[in-house]
């Protein structure tokens, strides 16, 4: 495809729970912006899409290339994030506030919703005949994007989630004679991704963690019971990882507030108490001491479990979905297709936008064995490559 020239400055935005490498996305798209004739301005919407409606942008356009290499090895979203909702009006707004600053090019870094809102921003364009490119930026803890092998944003995640599994497996097996039962409860909302990550690095059957609860399938308390009474009686300690959001086969959370369940502007709602719910069960059932971790949103954010793979691909998506705009695409997201052959690669495609939003991608069914309750082969060859290299190799007595 030829390059189509469209002249003008570029907005570049972060939506959605913030990651270790969303930053990464974000100097990618500004570095490819700030290298082209045709962009003529670089800015940073403050909070999101927020940001566009209240005309609260950022300059990036001569930032120092130093400052923008320590933005992209930060945490978190440096231009600040939202989940806000587009309510009607809304994309007349945006459109006039794009006309006013003479913005042609949208780049919006988030996960489904996001994905949503850029389609809303694609198509009020569209309608009111304002030549504009829209491309979507994925990012998602949860890898449960559709269309796309993988998330930016997964695969730090899913090495922090394998690592200090094993290290708390260590810490409970060495403590088993006073706190034999460990629950480490990871994020995730409605898929099992980052809980089966928790698996990538145990050796044996016997190693930790011993038991994966996801939300793909329902909790079974009784089931629960019986499977850590055997590996307490086989191996001594048990250590089970669940999801915040797994569910009982009425649909209903294991972990919810007694008086309703807050919700966030797109009805995603927030959960409490599923690890200490489940401590308390086995303890009353067991009469063991069970303890729990709950890394909430830290397990997002360390940069010390980093994926290079995650940080590499996070900012070549930003670079990419630069580069495909102005050779004239737009209402696409930048998708992720591996290669094959033995050696990891990805190649980099569009996917038009219509077919993202309210969508989900669970945990496939060959990825879980839900008779053991634990990941397959074909799971840790998925997601290995993913987390990087340089893994720690943990050993005991």
């Amino acid at each position: 495809m030829k390059k189509v020239s469209l002249k003008g400055r570029a907005v570049v935005a972060q939506s959605g729970g913030c990651t270790a490498v969303i930053n990464q996305s974000l100097a990618g798209v500004v570095e490819a912006a700030r290298a082209s004739s045709w962009i003529t301005g670089i800015l940073g919407s403050r909070n999101g899409i927020e940001g566009i409606l209240k005309n609260s942008f950022v300059d990036l356009k001569q930032r120092p290339a130093a400052f923008l290499k320590k933005i992209a090895n930060s945490p978190s979203a440096a231009l600040g994030s939202s989940r806000y909702k587009l309510k009607p009006g809304d994309d007349q707004e945006i459109l006039r506030g794009l006309r006013k600053n003479n913005i042609r090019y949208v780049f919006l870094i988030g996960g489904n919703d996001t994905a949503n809102t850029s389609l809303q921003i694609a198509r009020a364009a569209e309608k009111e005949h304002y030549a504009l490119r829209v491309i979507h930026i994925p990012k998602t803890i949860d890898n449960d994007l559709v269309e796309t092998d993988h998330c930016p944003g997964y695969g730090s995640v899913a090495r922090f989630a394998a690592i200090t599994a094993q290290e708390a497996a260590l810490d409970t097996r060495a403590m088993k004679n006073v706190d034999p039962v460990k629950i480490i409860e990871l994020m995730g909302r409605n898929s099992g991704w980052i809980v089966a990550a928790s698996a990538l690095l145990k050796k044996k059957p016997e190693d930790a963690p011993h038991i994966l609860l996801i939300p793909e399938i329902p909790f079974d308390e009784t089931a629960l019971i019986k499977r850590t009474e055997a590996i307490l009686q086989s191996v001594g300690y048990c250590v089970i990882v669940i999801s915040e959001t797994i569910r009982d086969y009425s649909g209903n959370r294991i972990g919810r507030k007694t008086e309703g369940i807050i919700a966030d502007p797109f009805g995603h709602k927030y959960v409490e108490g599923t690890a200490v719910r489940l401590a308390s069960i086995i303890e009353k059932e067991l009469k063991v001491r069970a303890r729990f971790d709950k890394p909430g949103t830290i397990q997002r954010m360390s940069m010390a479990y980093i994926s290079k793979t995650d940080q590499k691909e996070a900012y070549e998506a930003g670079r990419r979905a630069v580069s495909w705009a102005l050779r004239g695409m737009t209402k696409v997201m930048v998708g992720f297709k591996r290669k094959s052959g033995k050696s990891y690669g990805i190649e980099y495609r569009p996917v038009p936008l219509e077919k993202i939003p309210n969508r989900e991608r669970k945990l496939p069914a060959k990825f879980f064995d839900a008779k053991k309750g634990m990941i397959t082969p074909a799971f840790a060859e998925y997601a290995l490559p993913l987390i990087g290299k340089d893994l720690p190799d943990f050993v005991s007595f």
